[in-house]
């Protein structure tokens, strides 16, 4: 054969192979996929052995973020909220920890509650037949949310016509995480803006009164304008209501409490557990427009607070706050004695005269009334000045407090005094 023409035969022999060479690659590369899908799943790794020390901060750490992940439901019964609700939600979403759901517990409203409720994001939850007040529409919402939520989460329980400040949750929420003999922690609250004598003096009692709250370790009462809780501590007060605590089983509020928020207190107190007052945990609250309105609500907390004394009896856990009203009780007819004997004395002596030491002392009870007085603003100031406001508005204590004693001892039952 010709040397030229071999050569061309051997050319495309071999270009002819070269070629077919991708095709094999890839029926190579099929076959390979085909077995690795039929290959057993791999073994699991083999075991070392952990020091306990490692697995300890390894369970630590993982109740740590446990415990970062909790979730908070906020509660917030209404009843004829219309004016205030939108405030109210707005600064539940306005939180620097805000809560995973807000729900507006709609208490036989006839206003637009509910429909303003959830035009600013809130859900609403209705309560069916309610005829316990505000324990009645807290229990029912309680029996729905509390089976859902877990061990490590909290529930927060707060006023319609309260806004809590920016941090509340936050603050409330570590100081729970950082003692647990904590059973609830609530907060300092002032009154809302406006004009008028009444509100003033309501608002410079409300200043003294949480300069007194952050002085104390313990609280007197969980207030209702903003308390968390631990989810696991509300069950405990339904398992023991009817046993340990005052109530019907099963309850978390005591339905026939008209001051639901000073019984839980107690309630927590008999348990064992301790009521705290976080720094940062501010709200602001609604006023009494009227000296009426004003009465009645005093009233109602000054019945709710004896009735609920009276159902725990004094024990180990209630006997400061019998000594409180005591003292309540005991300064009020000071005052009434100290009146009569200044009226008298100047009936029989008309020329003022004092000694020395009682003009001091009642120099510094007027200077402590005024430097209290600061934090309400210069209005508030100037009342504490002027004095005879202040002095008339303690004289009006007298007429619930001995309303309500009476009304303790005739069992009546007082109205509730919705503004």
């Amino acid at each position: 054969m010709d040397p030229v023409i071999s050569m061309n035969v051997r050319d495309m022999a071999r270009a002819s192979e070269q070629a077919q060479r991708p095709a094999e690659h890839v029926d190579a590369a099929l076959k390979l996929l085909m077995s690795l899908a039929t290959l057993p799943a791999p073994l699991p790794p083999v075991s070392r052995a952990v020091p306990a020390r490692s697995i300890r901060t390894r369970s630590h750490r993982r109740r740590v973020a446990a415990r970062r992940e909790a979730a908070v439901v906020a509660l917030v019964p209404a009843q004829n909220e219309a004016a205030s609700i939108d405030a109210t939600v707005q600064s539940l979403r306005g939180q620097t920890r805000p809560p995973d759901r807000i729900i507006v517990i709609s208490d036989n409203c006839s206003d637009d509650t509910d429909d303003l409720s959830m035009l600013y994001g809130a859900e609403v939850m209705v309560t069916v037949r309610n005829s316990a007040r505000k324990a009645g529409a807290l229990n029912q919402a309680l029996a729905r949310i509390l089976p859902s939520l877990g061990e490590d989460d909290f529930v927060l329980i707060m006023d319609a016509d309260s806004q809590l400040a920016s941090g509340w949750i936050r603050c409330a929420t570590e100081a729970l995480m950082r003692d647990r003999r904590i059973g609830g922690v609530s907060g300092t609250y002032t009154g809302e803006r406006g004009p008028g004598l009444l509100l003033q003096l309501q608002r410079n009692e409300f200043v003294r009164a949480s300069r007194l709250v952050r002085r104390r370790a313990d609280l007197w009462v969980l207030s209702g304008t903003g308390t968390l809780f631990r989810v696991p501590v509300l069950r405990q007060l339904a398992a023991e209501r009817g046993r340990v605590l005052p109530g019907i089983h099963g309850e978390y509020y005591c339905s026939s409490s008209i001051t639901e928020d000073y019984e839980i207190t107690l309630a927590l107190k008999t348990l064992g557990y301790r009521c705290l007052c976080p720094p940062g945990c501010t709200a602001t609250t609604e006023l009494m427009p009227t000296w009426r309105h004003l009465f009645r609500q005093r009233l109602r907390w000054q019945s709710g607070t004896l009735t609920a004394l009276r159902q725990y009896g004094i024990t180990r856990a209630t006997w400061t706050n019998w000594a409180r009203q005591a003292f309540f009780y005991g300064r009020y007819c000071s005052q009434l004695a100290c009146w009569a004997i200044l009226i008298y004395s100047l009936a029989t002596h008309p020329v003022l005269s004092m000694p020395p030491w009682v003009l001091a002392m009642l120099l510094v009870i007027y200077l402590e009334r005024v430097i209290t007085a600061g934090r309400a603003g210069p209005k508030g100031v100037l009342l504490a000045l002027l004095l005879f406001p202040e002095w008339g508005y303690g004289m009006f204590d007298g007429l619930y407090l001995f309303q309500a004693l009476r009304h303790e001892i005739t069992q009546r039952d007082v109205s509730w005094g919705h503004v």
